[in-house]
């Protein structure tokens, strides 16, 4: 058969198997949104045979045998050098897809989703309860399939590896717990010390910020908000959830979601632009990956690297708020009547220590991060058991932020990572923050008048630079691979972190 032949083959099996998880994702993403309380039960049984039968395809026999006869092995992964570049990393992706999959059985895949959704179902109604202990025989049943996961899997990345490492390699490729440690440590040390800083000054009121604002209203605002931004909405669309979210059903099919609260204004628009970043990654891929597995971001960490960007990096700067004020003031001209630019740009930039992560400032964010990475870690080590995870959030709260959680639907139950079995993303969004930000420092010196565009609600311009220089890329390249490309450098704390102290050393005078 010639090499074309088996190309094209090896892509129909793609093709299906993206279908079925699309299928699988709309699914979900209804169960997250609009599904009944009484259809957990049966929506459960339709995500285990949907992932079932992409599973059962993707390992067939006949997927292995085609990467093999185009020299796609796990020592060489790209195969035959005669292909062509993008048929190479289409190969590298599939065999790594394959690899991993294969060893696992179709039975425990069922079981896998099967809990999961039954898990997420019950973490909502816990956190609605503040009832850990109802969630907690979920939390058990979705732990150990992890770590079945991860021993089907085996040991990742060489030497000193461990369980944990498996599952970070899911989210981050290549990466273990000790590299990410290192890279933790000392933007821990660095942020905890400017933190203590800002606490020495006290704490600045904001009393427009507590006023009423209607979540219908804010609904209005933030579908306005994302067609400024530069949204496609006849390609996505807003909804609600209890947790934001983004996920694509298709090329032309990204969902978003947000969440409101009646004295929680700045909630909404920041997850409302945290998941738009999201979304402009993934409308950004180009249309010759199609129906596959390239057409995905380079790594999770990568894919937060954008939500993050236009959720704080532009979002929280002083020219875009400049340029977006005026409409927000429009929906809420009572509320925000006495408002001016300098106050709203210090309320969006207060730092205040939150007991929840994703409404923590800039400064203390990537702590929630850590003390998620550390747990992890514990759990998968045996040191920490499912049941005294409430116990230890608190000590790890007062001993990272400074505060202490009184309720577990502000503490242990207020992410869905764990109930969906995600263990291991968590450290993706404070490695997002870092590739974020060496990412900006290459986009200020080809945009140089970045800022004044900002500050006309101009964004053309920077969403052409991202999706040339990021998205155009999909999953062809390795993170690392992505980040030398645009900068030249491997991966550092130190853009990230002299951006954090620059800004908030001004904003603070400390």
């Amino acid at each position: 058969m010639k090499s074309n032949e088996i190309l094209e083959k090896l892509h129909g099996i793609d093709r299906e198997c993206h279908h079925l998880e699309k299928v699988s994702a709309l699914l979900q993403w209804d169960q997250e949104t609009y599904l009944p309380p009484g259809g957990e039960g049966e929506r459960s049984g339709q995500l285990a045979l949907i992932q079932s039968l992409a599973h059962e395809r993707f390992t067939a026999p006949e997927t292995g045998r085609l990467l093999e006869e185009l020299g796609s092995v796990s020592d060489n992964p790209r195969g035959d050098e005669s292909l062509p570049s993008l048929e190479r990393d289409f190969l590298r992706v599939m065999r790594r897809n394959y690899d991993k999959a294969v060893k696992l059985p179709v039975e425990f895949v069922a079981s896998c989703v099967r809990s999961e959704a039954l898990s997420q179902a019950a973490w909502v109604q816990a956190r609605r309860n503040n009832d850990f202990a109802a969630f907690l025989p979920h939390l058990n049943t979705v732990l150990e399939a992890a770590r079945k996961k991860a021993g089907y899997w085996g040991y990742p990345n060489g030497e000193g590896a461990t369980l944990y490492d498996g599952l970070l390699d899911i989210y981050e490729p290549d990466m273990k717990a000790s590299d990410i440690t290192r890279v933790f440590t000392p933007l821990r040390e660095r942020l905890s010390a400017l933190l203590g800083r800002i606490a020495a000054k006290g704490q600045r009121q904001v009393p427009f910020l507590k006023a009423d604002f209607a979540p219908e209203v804010q609904a209005r605002y933030n579908q306005a908000l994302i067609e400024r931004l530069g949204f496609d909405t006849s390609r996505g669309r807003l909804d609600v959830s209890a947790h934001p979210f983004t996920t694509s059903l298709g090329a032309n099919d990204i969902r978003i979601t947000t969440r409101y609260g009646r004295n929680n204004l700045l909630s909404s628009i920041f997850s409302t632009i945290h998941e738009s970043g999201h979304a402009f990654y993934e409308m950004g891929f180009p249309s010759e990956m199609g129906e596959s597995c390239l057409a995905d971001g380079a790594s999770m960490a990568v894919h937060e690297s954008q939500s993050r960007f236009w959720e704080n990096v532009i979002g929280r700067s002083r020219p875009f708020w400049k340029a977006q004020l005026p409409a927000l003031k429009a929906f809420f001209p009572e509320q925000l009547a006495m408002t001016g630019l300098d106050d709203f740009y210090r309320a969006v930039n207060q730092v205040s220590p939150s007991l929840i992560r994703v409404e923590a400032d800039e400064v203390s964010y990537s702590l929630h991060i850590i003390l998620r990475f550390e747990l992890e870690k514990e759990l998968f080590s045996g040191e920490l058991a499912a049941e005294d995870l409430p116990a230890a959030w608190r000590r790890r709260m007062k001993e990272f932020i400074g505060i202490e959680n009184e309720t577990d639907a502000d503490g242990v139950l207020q992410d869905v990572h764990w109930s969906m079995g995600a263990f291991g993303y968590f450290p993706s969004y404070a490695l997002g923050n870092l590739y974020g930000l060496q990412i900006r420092q290459k986009l200020i010196e080809d945009i140089p008048d970045y800022e004044t565009k900002l500050a006309e609600g101009s964004y053309k311009e920077i969403h052409a630079w991202l999706k040339e220089r990021i998205y155009v890329w999909g999953k062809r390249l390795s993170p690392q691979e992505l980040l030398f490309k645009i900068t030249g450098e491997r991966l550092s704390v130190e853009p990230f972190l002299n951006y954090i102290e620059n800004k908030y050393t001004e904003l603070y005078e400390c």
